[in-house]
């Protein structure tokens, strides 16, 4: 069911794939992602899912036959606490492997290090997905 569940940030981001049903399916199997809401009448342009991927973490998605063409979000990252089953859900569900896991240290501007272990998919719908996972600093592949 559909609530307002934060009060500021992004609200949802939208993806339009070749298969409405495949790519939600992927989100909901693959990142335990639930569906909130639904409308729009079924193979039209206006058939939509909307997919909770957190607390609020909204995931529309559009079945269309024709290519987006317009500005295009590079990939959308997805938070996890186990990097590998994670990714073998997602493989098990459709995805393809981009890059493998890797661990990355990064120094910012600030000073602060960003200790993370990352890699991306490939999602059954076209698009680019990057797990996240929050390591410690002495964390190595």
């Amino acid at each position: 069911m559909y609530a307002k569940l934060k009060q500021k940030g992004i609200h949802h981001v939208c993806l339009r794939v070749p298969d409405l049903h495949v790519a939600a399916n992927f989100y909901r199997n693959a990142f335990d992602a639930e569906l909130v809401a639904e409308w729009g009448a079924e193979g039209k342009e206006d058939h939509a899912f909307i997919l909770d991927l957190g607390t609020g973490d909204y995931l529309e998605i559009f079945g269309s036959p024709e290519p987006f063409a317009l500005g295009k979000w590079q990939h959308v990252a997805i938070w996890t606490d186990n990097m590998e089953a994670a990714f073998e859900r997602a493989i098990a569900n459709g995805a393809t492997v981009a890059s493998k896991p890797a661990i990355s240290h990064i120094p910012t501007r600030s000073g602060q290090v960003v200790h993370m272990k990352y890699g991306f998919l490939n999602a059954p719908g076209g698009e680019t997905v990057e797990l996240i996972q929050d390591v410690d600093a002495d964390a190595h592949i």
